[in-house]
């Protein structure tokens, strides 16, 4: 069951030269990576570099985008110049402006705030154009003065956001108690374990130069700094870098002083290029990042121009440590990516419970986002949630630039989405493209904005991460079984079949005993010619650096054959008591989930009209509270005799690629069903084929409590 795929090849790099002007992987890059695909098999990548890479002086690197080999090994462009598609330009994107040799952000940039050469004092940031005070600890200006908006009942979640009496700011919200592990102090609700000016008890401050540790006050990791330097998020960093040293050395130093090394993205926005407030354009050195690449390599940054590229852990690097003020446990404050105080942009579907970055991260591949992400108690959201978050009005920003998403279209590709500014109605073909999963491109995360736990249920064989609220299972099934009859197993379970970037979150979250053998996904991977596939997903063993690649970790595979399952597990949100009757076409099908966790699901229980493109019926859904149900949500609901199929074929909210096509567009996954059919088997082509997105077809909206 092997294929070839040179009219891929031909096809890609003809039509997508036309329809994706601003696609930055290069034809060229693009057909010489993708050499052979064997179902549920392996395939060697050039040298033994990952998919769109090659081997330059012993290092694997993208020459459309390395600095130092760009375009080919050893042309290395100057400072002031960045390498896009394969050359060295000094040309600025939009939104950004020259200064100088520089591209900044005028909005953000300490050094040329509101305009070139225009600095900000000592002391202050650049925010929306203008020069204000930094604050420490990651507390934000409001009329000149500094709070912090996560607990300061006078400014709770924004400045001048005064919570009611009797109400308490946690988290950035009011209420009526504080979240988990908080305590009312005053109206403030303060984690006891970190706060400095409730250690261990409310009222209890500790000194200047002290932060709370474990509920005492102990020495502050900002007085062991390198010349300390605050940036308008604050946190603090050692103002000179330190010599460089091998990835581990760097890491054990910086732990030693209580800090750690920065995220990719922390290094980024305080760079010469971004916010100014850390990097100049004299540091042409390359820095420690801690985010993993892949097993062998990290995530480095220059702050001279904001460039990331990867490195081996073996290397010397030079790096700064940070000292953060403590992180929230929700995916709220500095966990969110963009202006200090105004990184958060709240999503309405279901309750009002999830938060999505401001600003474009730092770019990475796939899998290293995904690690961001779950660092920031958040997840890289799939292409339908920032979709969603762009019809409800997300600015993009000026750049335009593409941004991964968690969707896996195929085995080696997953989709792009890019909007510039406010667009009232993004479309797929224009808004949405695909990459291979490990080219670097930029980012948002999303999550969740209070404390929600994890799966309320006791699972057999449970496994939770550390910062993940996904809930998974420490082993393998104990035989393999077709894709319908995982999807069977976890749904008796009380679960699901995860989809490739959530079991990606579990295994580097620490997913222990994976056999090395091929693990049932629900990512629809498109067409090769015979069926459609389904994404595949190996590990052996624990693998906290599992970086997605094709073909070792990453592959395809038909939905009859046999494969292991784990299933995974969400929060509920018990508050959540689904849509009003009202709400859904024809009332709502409601499906209680097996066990005791209470999670549920609720379905148009008729398919509603007239019938909508792609992108109206995924906003009709938004409007109505909900989302457009899924290939996954649809085989489970079906299954559970789901009633009133009338044998159209339906949207689901998956893109897939395949490779039996040349057009360059992503395709949306379509099924069909006839009145109740607890035999459904989502197979081509009884059951499901796929669509492009601009006709129009009947569509049914989905509502669920879980968290996911």
């Amino acid at each position: 069951m092997a294929y070839r795929k040179q009219g891929l090849q031909r096809g890609l790099c003809g039509v997508a030269a036309m329809l994706l002007l601003a696609f930055t992987t290069a034809c060229s890059v693009l057909g010489s990576s993708l050499d052979e695909f064997t179902e549920g098999g392996d395939a060697g990548t050039s040298a033994g570099c990952d998919t769109g890479q090659v081997q330059c002086d012993g290092q694997c690197v993208d020459t459309t985008s390395s600095p130092d080999h760009c375009g080919s090994c050893g042309n290395s462009c100057a400072v002031e110049q960045a390498c896009q598609g394969g050359s060295c330009t000094a040309d600025c994107q939009t939104g950004q402006t020259q200064c100088g040799d520089l591209c900044v952000d005028t909005q953000s940039n300490a050094q040329h705030c509101g305009g070139c050469d225009k600095s900000c004092n000592s002391g202050e940031s650049c925010v929306s154009g203008q020069c204000q005070i930094t604050c420490p600890g990651g507390q934000v200006a409001c009329s000149g003065l500094c709070y912090d908006l996560q607990n300061d009942v006078n400014n709770c979640g924004s400045c001048g956001n005064k919570c009611s009496t009797g109400e308490v700011c946690g988290n950035g919200q009011c209420a009526l108690t504080c979240p988990a592990g908080q305590t009312a102090c005053g109206g403030t609700c303060a984690d006891l374990q970190t706060d400095s000016q409730h250690c261990g008890a409310c009222g209890t401050a500790c000194g200047a130069n002290e932060e709370c540790s474990g509920g005492s006050c102990v020495i502050a990791c900002k007085t062991l700094l390198n010349q300390q330097i605050t940036d308008p998020w604050g946190e603090a960093w050692d103002g000179l870098e330190r010599a460089a040293a091998d990835y581990t050395t760097a890491e054990t130093t910086c732990q030693g002083i209580g800090g750690r090394l920065p995220t990719a993205t922390e290094l980024y926005r305080v760079s010469a290029t971004q916010s100014a407030t850390v990097g100049q354009t004299i540091n042409t050195n390359w820095l420690w990042s801690m985010v993993p690449v892949n097993a062998t390599s990290r995530a480095r940054v220059r702050l001279s121009d904001a460039n990331v590229a990867n490195q081996s852990t073996s290397s010397a690097l030079n790096y700064r440590c940070v000292c953060p003020p403590p992180l929230p446990k929700a995916f709220v404050g500095n966990n969110c990516y963009g202006p200090p105080g105004q990184a958060c942009f709240g999503l309405d579907s279901e309750g009002k419970r999830y938060n999505v970055d401001t600003a474009d991260r730092a770019p990475l591949p796939v899998a290293s986002a995904i690690w961001e992400c779950t660092f920031n108690r958040g997840h890289l959201p799939t292409f339908v949630t920032l979709m969603e978050a762009v019809q409800q009005g997300l600015d993009g920003g000026s750049t335009n630039s593409w941004l991964h998403t968690a969707d896996g279209v195929r085995y080696d590709l997953n989709a792009i989405i890019r909007w510039q500014g406010v667009v009232a109605a993004p479309l797929v073909i224009g808004n949405g493209g695909y990459t291979t999963n490990t080219n670097n491109r930029a980012f948002r995360c999303a999550g969740l904005n209070y404390e929600a736990g994890t799966h309320p249920a006791s699972i057999t064989d449970e496994f939770v991460g550390a910062l993940s609220t996904y809930k998974g299972e420490a082993v393998d099934s104990t035989a393999t079984q077709t894709w319908t009859e995982a999807h069977d197993t976890c749904w008796g379970r009380g679960g699901h079949v995860p989809r490739d970037d959530e079991l990606t979150e579990l295994i580097q979250q620490g997913l222990p005993a994976g056999s090395g053998s091929w693990v049932w996904t629900s990512d629809q991977a498109g067409y090769n010619g015979t069926d459609f596939l389904t994404k595949l997903v190996r590990w052996t063993g624990t693998a906290p650096e599992f970086s997605l690649s094709y073909s070792g970790e990453s592959s395809a595979g038909y939905k009859t054959t046999s494969r292991l399952t784990r299933c995974i597990y969400y929060p509920v949100d018990t508050g959540y008591a689904g849509p009003q009757a009202a709400d859904c076409a024809g009332g709502c099908t409601e499906l209680a989930m097996p066990g005791s966790s209470g999670a549920k699901m609720w379905l148009d229980s008729f398919d509603r009209a007239p019938s909508a493109t792609f992108e109206d019926a995924l906003d009709d859904c938004r409007k109505a509270g909900g989302h457009l149900a899924s290939e996954r949500d649809l085989t489970e609901a079906i299954r559970a005799s789901l009633p009133n199929g009338t044998n159209n074929h339906l949207w689901t909210s998956d893109m897939s690629k395949g490779s039996n096509t040349t057009n360059s567009n992503l395709y949306i996954q379509i099924v069909r069903w006839q009145g109740t059919d607890p035999a459904f088997t989502d197979l081509y082509n009884t059951y499901s084929t796929w669509s492009q997105s601009t006709t129009t077809r009947p569509y049914r909206c989905m509502w669920t409590n879980e968290l996911r």
